[in-house]
C-alpha cells in the first residue's frame, strides 16, 4: 500500500513527488510481480566471453541481462531437445560438449603449455 509521508512531500516539488509516487509504484508491482514469478538463481563458472556476449544483448535490446539469459536458455534447450530426438545429432551434441565445453579450456592449456 502506498502511504504518504506529508512533512516529506509538503517540501517537495511537483516532479519530485510525481517521480516518488512513481518510484513507490514500480517497488509496489516488483513485489506482486516476484511474488507470481518463480526464479532460481545459477551460479556457476562460464566462459567470460559468454557473459560479455550476454551483456553486450541486454544493452542492445534494453532488457536486464537475466531476461536475456533466461530467453537463452529457453531457445537452447528447445533446440538440445529437438536434437535429442536424433540419435545421430545426439551424439554429435554429446561430442560437442564433452569436447568443447567439458574439455575444452583444459585442452587449449595442455596445448599452450606445450608450445
Amino acid at each position: 500500500m502506498l502511504t504518504l509521508n506529508t512533512k516529506k512531500w509538503a517540501k517537495m516539488g511537483i516532479m519530485e513527488l510525481l517521480r516518488g509516487f512513481k518510484t513507490k509504484y514500480n517497488r509496489l508491482l516488483d513485489r506482486n510481480h516476484a511474488k507470481t514469478i518463480r526464479r532460481k538463481q545459477f551460479n556457476m563458472t562460464i566462459d567470460a566471453r559468454l557473459v560479455l556476449s550476454v551483456k553486450l544483448l541486454a544493452e542492445i535490446l534494453k532488457v536486464p541481462v537475466y531476461v536475456i539469459t533466461e530467453h537463452l536458455l529457453q531457445v537452447g534447450f528447445y533446440h538440445i531437445m529437438q536434437a535429442l530426438q536424433d540419435p545421430e545429432k545426439r551424439h554429435e551434441l554429446e561430442k560437442h560438449l564433452i569436447e568443447v565445453h567439458l574439455l575444452g579450456s583444459k585442452l587449449r592449456n595442455v596445448r599452450d603449455n606445450s608450445v
